[in-house]
């Protein structure tokens, strides 16, 4: 998808949905994380025991790679994997965070629901660049 389109991103620290559409024309990406935080399960210490898990800025990064060129992002997920990703946009992804309108909980939604509450929220805003900000065209 070339074109300015809106995207919603669903993220825990496993994985990452995303969401792009435009008027006419949908599309979806799922990416995973490559680091295996499965085989901490057997102890509960740690993130597990109830602290932070570690970030992943190389999923960020290839989470982020997926927004293209876009008019407006949200970002959901169960827990805190969705306030750092947008605190990864804020601190290298300029572009992309002054694109973030919402972040919101939501558990684990069907596809169809995703696209559902981003055609809720995004039939607000325009399919169009900030004023004065260039659209990246390489990430």
């Amino acid at each position: 998808m070339s074109q300015l389109h809106h995207a919603i991103v669903w993220i825990d620290h496993r994985e990452a949905k995303v969401c792009r559409f435009t008027g006419n024309e949908e599309s979806e990406v799922q990416v995973n994380s490559h680091t295996s935080l499965q085989r901490l399960h057997h102890r509960r210490e740690g993130w597990e025991a109830g602290g932070t898990p570690p970030e992943d800025g190389e999923f960020f990064r290839r989470v982020a790679g997926t927004l293209g060129q876009t008019a407006a992002v949200l970002v959901t997920g169960p827990g805190n994997a969705k306030s750092a990703f947008k605190t990864y946009l804020d601190n290298l992804r300029p572009y992309h965070a002054s694109q973030v309108v919402i972040v919101e909980t939501i558990d684990q939604p069907t596809d169809e629901a995703l696209l559902s509450l981003g055609r809720e929220h995004f039939h607000i805003y325009p399919f169009s660049a900030p004023q004065g900000e260039p659209v990246p065209q390489t990430l």
